[in-house]
């Protein structure tokens, strides 16, 4: 009776009952089986394991069959070791149940073969989020946006899945709601642009899907998520499309899907958006990530360059393993690593993402009580990405104080001389993008009929960092100044630095862009050597800037080179930061 009353879900009077016969029958091995398989069954591996233990003290000579579930259970909940003790002993006690031992004799060479997979020093603790976020139901699939302070997940109501948004405030505060499009069809295994303006979901069969579950759209309006819409055919197949993930950029969009010309079972695809709401055809990642296993809940952290996924399959421990891959300087993801106990277990391992510190990682793992909840745990070094920081931006007129739709691009300022980001602001002005912390960065900013203007970002160690641009239009350019904050020489000369490049290149553009607009180029110093050395250098240093325009075919009538040495500071000669503010490169407009 208990064994079939278990078996409806309602577990608490047959665990009485059983309880009561062990308490009865000490030495019956019966009861304390099957109250360990109605343990398991709910999800309490932990007693699970415990009651299979003490059959086994009762009576090992027996329980073979129960011994090797013992073992079975060893290696779902990562007690490796344990497993291979067990296997042995079934080994060397099953003579006479020959299929019994060939299976614990294969096991037990799979375990051995994979010890460099569970045979570890590492520790790690798996923190639970708090209540407000773990709830009675199933919680899963957790995104941090770009600023770290909040997470998007999926929560399971009455056998129906919808989106909710988890908010941290500085003081730790949290408060979760649920997002506006959510029906009582499913809402699902999301993506949220790094600039917070898309949110990609799942949801499956409905009236307009294409077959099993589709990828839907939301856009953020004017401060409202529009109603979302079926991602069309170019997405969305009769197989099953679902876990999607923006990269790094947000114009890229990988996710997992079962169709046709994969690799097998189901494959991790991307999609690059060729422009405002349209995307290219989406094509598989290749050998490298996908297999004839099932692949994944990609996540690509806000580097672009580590992607973490989830791939089934013999060659892990047991489940869905959790894999790791970084993007080598060839642009292609290099072959997957493993990533070992304790994070993978003999278990599934639910999909992970990390925080922008590149540290922080959120799982979803099962509880005690067979619930999906998200937990937040630190990554050992080797498998930590490059900490991030949410650059936002608001561009607008200088005049008018109006938001622009300016173009924004970005480069690291480390000797290269390629874009390394281009995006553009919304109707509000604005623009999030990512950026390692602590690095150097240029930003040159633009829009037609306005005067280029670039922004020297300095190393800094904070999650966010925020930056006005006032764009002056060229209507009301003429004698106005324009730093060239990204313009390098080698010290102590006037050589240009590759990294000058970028910014170079935009002002011939918007020279060539603009036939009519005469320039004088400006040179200035610190205070630091004589004042004949200061004025020779700056003057060399805008002569070597004019040089280059005139090298890329700007007309020589247009252009003019001055050097001020040290005759104009902007700031204080008195610290390093004061001189090297100092030291710079400026272009004036005489006409226009």
């Amino acid at each position: 009776d208990a064994v079939l009353t278990a078996a409806t879900g309602n577990i608490e009077g047959p665990v009485k009952t059983i309880k009561e016969l062990i308490a009865k029958y000490p030495t019956w091995t019966l009861p304390r089986q099957k109250l360990s398989r109605i343990y398991y069954n709910a999800g309490r591996k932990g007693d699970a394991l415990s009651m299979l233990e003490s059959v086994i003290h009762l009576d090992t000579t027996s329980q073979i069959q129960q011994l090797y579930s013992l073992a079975r259970l060893y290696e779902e909940t990562g007690e490796m070791n344990h497993a291979l003790i067990c296997y042995s002993a079934v080994v060397s006690k099953s003579a006479d149940q020959s299929g019994l031992k060939e299976k614990a004799k294969a096991n037990r060479t799979a375990l051995e073969s994979k010890r460099n997979l569970w045979q570890t020093n590492t520790q790690i603790k798996f923190i639970p989020l708090p209540d407000d976020v773990n709830t009675p139901n199933h919680e899963s699939l957790g995104r941090w946006t770009l600023d770290g302070q909040q997470i998007i997940l999926t929560r399971l109501v009455n056998d129906q899945e919808d989106l909710f948004l988890a908010k941290f405030d500085s003081l730790k505060n949290l408060q979760v709601e649920d997002l506006p499009f959510n029906t009582n069809e499913n809402e699902g295994a999301t993506a949220i642009s790094p600039d917070g303006k898309y949110i990609i979901f799942t949801s499956c069969d409905r009236k307009d899907g294409f077959g099993s579950c589709d990828l839907y759209l939301s856009i953020r309006k004017n401060g409202s998520w529009t109603t979302p819409f079926n991602m069309g055919p170019n997405f969305n197949t009769p197989s099953w499309e679902s876990q999607p993930c923006f990269g790094q950029d947000g114009m890229t969009l990988y996710f997992s899907s079962s169709r046709p010309g994969g690799f097998g079972g189901r494959d991790i695809w991307l999609a690059h958006q060729l422009s405002n709401g349209k995307w290219g055809k989406p094509v598989n990642a290749g050998p490298e990530i996908n297999t004839g296993n099932n692949e994944a809940s990609p996540f690509i952290h806000f580097d672009g360059r580590t992607m973490y996924f989830m791939r089934d399959g013999k060659e892990g421990l047991g489940g869905y393993d959790l894999y790791i891959s970084r993007n080598g300087i060839d642009g292609k993801w290099k072959t997957p690593e493993n990533m070992r106990a304790p994070i993978n277990s003999g278990a599934d391992e639910g999909a992970l993402s990390l925080h922008p510190d590149g540290r922080t990682a959120l799982i979803t793992r099962m509880t005690d009580h067979q619930l999906n909840d998200l937990f937040e745990f630190q990554l050992p070094e080797e498998f930590v990405s490059a900490p991030v920081q949410a650059l936002q931006v608001n561009v607008f007129d200088e005049d008018t104080k109006n938001p622009l739709r300016a173009r924004l691009e970005i480069f690291e300022v480390s000797g290269l001389d390629t874009i390394r980001d281009s995006q553009w602001a919304d109707e509000a002005g604005d623009i999030a993008v990512s950026i390692e912390r602590n690095k150097t960065y240029g930003l040159i900013s633009s829009a037609d009929g306005y005067l280029m203007h670039s922004v020297s970002l300095r190393p800094d160690t904070s999650s966010v960092r925020k930056l006005d641009i006032g764009m002056t239009p060229l209507a009301s350019s003429v004698d106005k100044t324009v730093a060239l904050e990204n313009v390098f020489f080698t010290t102590g000369s006037s050589v240009i630095l590759p990294a000058s490049r970028p910014e170079l290149n935009k002002l011939f553009l918007t020279l060539n862009a603009n036939p009519g607009m005469k320039i004088e180029i400006r040179g200035h110093t610190d205070d630091v050597g004589t004042d004949e050395d200061n004025i020779g250098l700056s003057e060399s240093r805008a002569k070597s800037v004019y040089q280059y325009l005139l090298d890329r075919g700007i007309e020589a009538a247009r252009i003019s080179y001055k050097g001020f040495g040290e005759s104009r500071p902007v700031v204080s000669n008195e610290t390093e930061e004061g001189r090297r503010q100092n030291r710079r490169t400026e272009f004036m407009i005489t006409a226009n």
